[in-house]
């Protein structure tokens, strides 16, 4: 299969990389397939969630565990019957990244997405019983923080 893609081009694809939302990215509720594509350099920790139905939506995401190994969450029964989990290692979860600026990097904790890659089901989940941030600084420390433009010295 082909897609035409804003960020990528042309693009050819297999029908068993498409992953189908069963619940929508918030915002979204009309584009259910995407694909998951490795970063440029395919050695970072980004990816890119690819719209298949919108050729000019993709996603940044990562692995939250990556910038926040506390990070955790429970996946409630509704969702490992939704998503057919029969094996908790066929689980994926991803965060969407928002880029602001080269300082301004943020991230969303408090809906993932959980994928089950064992059948290409997804869906984003927010999370009601953890507090997570809509909007994580990805990185914990920005340039310059801590300091105070009074606190230097003349």
């Amino acid at each position: 299969m082909i897609i035409n893609t804003k960020k990528f081009g042309q693009i050819e694809i297999e029908s068993n990389q498409v992953i189908v939302f069963e619940s929508p990215i918030l915002g979204f509720g009309d584009l259910k397939k995407y694909v998951l594509l490795p970063s440029e350099d395919k050695k970072g920790p980004f990816e890119f969630l690819q719209s298949i139905e919108n050729g000019n939506l993709s996603f940044i995401v990562t692995d939250p565990f990556v910038f926040f190994p506390e990070y955790e969450f429970q996946l409630e029964p509704q969702w490992i019957e939704t998503l057919a989990v029969s094996d908790e290692f066929d689980i994926i979860v991803l965060i969407i990244v928002t880029v602001r600026s080269a300082e301004d990097i943020s991230c969303n904790l408090k809906a993932p997405i959980v994928i089950n890659k064992a059948n290409n089901r997804a869906a984003q989940i927010v999370l009601d019983q953890v507090d997570y941030k809509t909007q994580q600084p990805l990185l914990r420390e920005k340039k310059g923080a801590g300091f105070d433009a009074d606190s230097i010295k003349k």
